[in-house]
């Protein structure tokens, strides 16, 4: 192979990148630990709740991390992938460039496809190579064109939180119209109505059934996955967050452009904004979170609530990458000992590796916990796992220069390691 076409080495990389991502990869699997745990994770009040702790527990994690670090890892992959199109056409390859980037793109949907079908059916890399070739197009565009860019799926993301209010106006409506009807000439829609309203409005109860522990089998796993996964149905990318993804990706490609990942000062005033951002997002999640965890029987009927709980994830992840890109640059680059960088350099292998400990703690082919463990009781189990990976980051990163998948990836792009 020409020698142009080498692989970025690590010399060229970018230290808050690997510290940003590291966060990223751990934090993700504060989240993705309740798939594995319950049947049906997001319910703030079915399942893993064996007392009021555990309702706390739950606001402050939702409150701090739910897809928050989802957001930090979607944002780091659209600064990665510019990053590597931008290098490569440094290198003054033309055509060959677009090749490398394509390849690249390709074998991640092949690893994200093996990891849905194989291991864990909420894989998130297939959904992230498809948003990488629709990325493409915005590779050459200024600040101020992609800021005009972004506000098209902020406008859709927006306009979907307007329908939203709106169908739970249309639903009190009928609710006020049918109570209003006396109860003996009431019809069957106007029952109805009453009774979809109340069922909605109603304080609920944990669920505290016994359950079959799912997956007894490998491949009984295996035919789960390919349940849900519709990626031979043609379905290559997940709907409803679309275009939260592309907002984050694009985020990305405008702070590398603003050169913050390398020194933070050339945004002006980069302290104020990262305060200010951060500020707002506390106080926005702080309320969106409030209701879904303490007040989810009360419907989001506001068109102005709705869109200040639109994009809550989206400013508190952006917060969190402004705040630790910061704090990177500017206490912790000269440390020798940077075990969440070395993490984060293994992101891939990582967040496999998580599903790989998960699938083995819940599912019936392991240890079978599932809806076993209070969703208190599972973050010592996150840290622990945190603690393994960060250990083993860091063994392998001393005998090899990259991680186990890195690499294959690496060598699958390039034709050669």
């Amino acid at each position: 192979m020409n020698s142009q076409l080498q692989p970025t080495s690590s010399g060229e990389r970018i230290g808050s990148l690997d510290f940003l991502r590291g966060l990223a990869i751990l934090g993700i699997l504060i989240i993705n630990v309740e798939t594995f745990s319950y049947p049906d994770p997001w319910s703030p009040y079915k399942f893993g709740f064996a007392g009021e702790l555990d309702h706390d527990t739950r606001f402050w994690v939702y409150f701090l991390a739910q897809g928050k670090f989802f957001s930090m890892f979607t944002l780091l992959f659209g600064v990665g992938f510019y990053i590597f199109l931008e290098r490569l056409e440094q290198k003054g390859l033309g055509l060959k460039a677009m090749d490398i980037y394509a390849r690249r793109l390709l074998w991640l949907f092949v690893f994200g496809v093996v990891h849905a079908y194989l291991i864990w059916d909420g894989d998130i890399l297939y959904h992230y190579a498809t948003c990488g070739f629709l990325l493409f197009p915005f590779r050459s565009f200024s600040v101020r064109r992609l800021l005009l860019v972004l506000l098209i799926p902020v406008a859709i993301v927006l306009y979907n939180a307007y329908e939203s209010a709106g169908r739970a106006q249309e639903q009190y409506r009928a609710f006020t119209d049918a109570t209003a009807v006396a109860e003996t000439d009431r019809s069957e829609a106007d029952r109805k109505a009453i009774t979809s309203w109340e069922n909605r409005t109603s304080k609920k109860e944990a669920d505290r059934t016994e359950m079959p522990v799912p997956r007894q089998t490998y491949f009984e796993s295996i035919a789960t996955n390919a349940e849900h996964t519709r990626v031979h149905k043609g379905v290559i990318f997940y709907q409803g967050i679309l275009f939260r993804t592309l907002i984050m990706m694009m985020l990305g490609i405008l702070l590398y452009k603003l050169d913050v990942f390398r020194d933070y000062r050339n945004l002006p005033h980069y302290w104020l904004i990262t305060a200010t951002v951060l500020a707002i997002a506390l106080v926005v999640n702080y309320l969106r979170y409030y209701q879904w965890t303490y007040a989810y029987f009360e419907p989001v009927r506001s068109v102005w609530r709705a869109w200040l709980f639109a994009f809550p994830k989206e400013l508190l992840g952006l917060a969190y990458i402004l705040l630790f890109n910061g704090i990177y640059q500017r206490w912790l680059q000269n440390l020798s000992f940077r075990p969440v960088s070395m993490a984060g350099k293994m992101a891939l292998t990582n967040y496999i590796l998580q599903s790989i400990i998960c699938g083995f703690i819940f599912y019936g082919y392991g240890l079978g916990q599932y809806n076993q463990i209070s969703r208190t009781e599972l973050l010592p189990i996150v840290a622990a796992i945190w603690v393994a990976q960060l250990v083993l980051s860091w063994w392998w990163l001393r005998r090899f220069r990259q991680g186990p998948l890195e690499r294959l990836w690496r060598r699958l792009t390039y034709g050669r390691s």
